[in-house]
């Protein structure tokens, strides 16, 4: 079922800027534009809104009044993100009026962040630089979501220095060590790896972490946050998702970025997922448990599968603004799959919502 999803107004400028999201927050919302509209009309006087060269931006609204603190987090990503937006536009059109004939600015034109929020999880190679061999999701700007098992490497792989991660590399796509396709790599080192308690590795169950970054990283149109999807049941969103890997690269000396992969899957009945898992039961996994969940295509072809561990099951949200990247909602965590895209084999992802509470103590209140 497609779901009706917040009004921000901000300013009135952007008056009739509406949002896709659920439907419950709408009138709340719209009383917090009333709020913030009377506090910001307080300064209008002294600027003119039809001069770009004179904006002041608007006060941020209080998302938090009566919702937990991943659903206000993600309504303030939305409007950060709308803000950024607006910002570039104003001065651009400062330069257009100021500067006749002059449209562009930095002299290049730069692909919009389909998936921002991914970052590749990184470990010191013994030759060469950096190896990623896990995905993670941007939540905040100082932590990410990935799972348990890419918290370190067995102790006896001869290939890396660290058995523990060090960085994660962010920026769209390019995960290569060099300037290419007008971009940085951008390399954040990790503070610490947050397992979920229960997480008793090699047992496959609550195969969850938190990355927190040692510092605090600058939103862009290219490094953005996700969303929590906060909710048990995943129908609202619709009954398909969309993961996102890199796979297994090394990276030193390469010229071309490699290409982050994304692939349409199906989000799959948990028990009829069980049935066709079942057969395969084992010590360190024995059946579907409420917090995990499945996707992938039944028909085979289509699938998370090594390297991709860690990295993000999600369904995209529909905003206006397409300036500064994409919002997503994370529903999963890539966790583990019988072989790769094997016909009625779906792979198992750890179910986000499950883990809501723990994830909000660590991140946003400190626990």
């Amino acid at each position: 079922m497609k779901i009706i999803f917040l009004l921000i107004i901000v300013f009135e400028v952007y008056s009739n800027l509406v949002y896709q999201t659920a439907a419950q927050n709408v009138e709340e919302l719209q009383q917090v534009h009333n709020r913030n509209i009377r506090a910001t009309r307080r300064t209008k006087t002294t600027n003119s809104k039809n001069d770009p060269c004179n904006y002041t931006a608007p006060l941020k609204p209080n998302f938090s009044s009566g919702r937990r603190i991943s659903q206000a987090k993600c309504l303030e990503y939305i409007w950060d993100l709308k803000q950024r937006a607006d910002h570039l536009a104003n001065v651009t059109k400062c330069i257009q009026k100021r500067h006749p004939g002059r449209h562009t600015i930095g002299g290049r034109k730069t692909v919009s962040g389909e998936f921002p929020h991914m970052g590749a999880v990184g470990w010191r190679a013994v030759v060469g630089t950096w190896i990623f061999r896990c995905g993670s999701s941007l939540i905040s700007s100082k932590f990410l979501l990935t799972a348990g098992h890419c918290s370190r490497v067995s102790s006896r792989d001869a290939s890396v220095a660290n058995p523990v991660p060090e960085i994660v590399r962010l920026g769209d796509k390019n995960i290569v060590d060099v300037y290419s396709r007008g971009v940085e790599p951008q390399d954040a080192k990790i503070k610490r790896i947050i397992n979920h308690p229960k997480f008793k590795p090699p047992k496959k169950y609550f195969d969850i972490a938190i990355i927190e970054l040692e510092q605090d990283v600058e939103f862009s149109k290219l490094v953005q946050p996700a969303c929590l999807w906060t909710k048990f049941n995943t129908q609202e969103l619709g009954k398909k998702a969309t993961l996102t890997g890199w796979g297994i690269v090394e990276t030193a000396g390469k010229t071309i970025s490699p290409e982050l992969q994304a692939a349409e899957v199906d989000v799959i009945n948990s028990n009829k997922c069980d049935g066709f898992l079942k057969p395969h039961c084992g010590r360190l996994w024995c059946g579907v448990e409420s917090h995990q969940l499945c996707a992938g295509k039944l028909a085979g072809g289509v699938d998370a599968c090594q390297g991709d561990s860690g990295g993000p099951l999600q369904v995209k949200i529909q905003i206006p603004v397409t300036t500064q990247g994409s919002m997503h909602y994370v529903i999963g965590v890539t966790s583990f799959g019988i072989g790769c895209a094997l016909p009625n084999l779906p792979g198992v992802y750890t179910r986000v919502s499950s883990f809501i509470d723990w994830i909000e103590d660590v991140v946003w209140r400190g626990l």
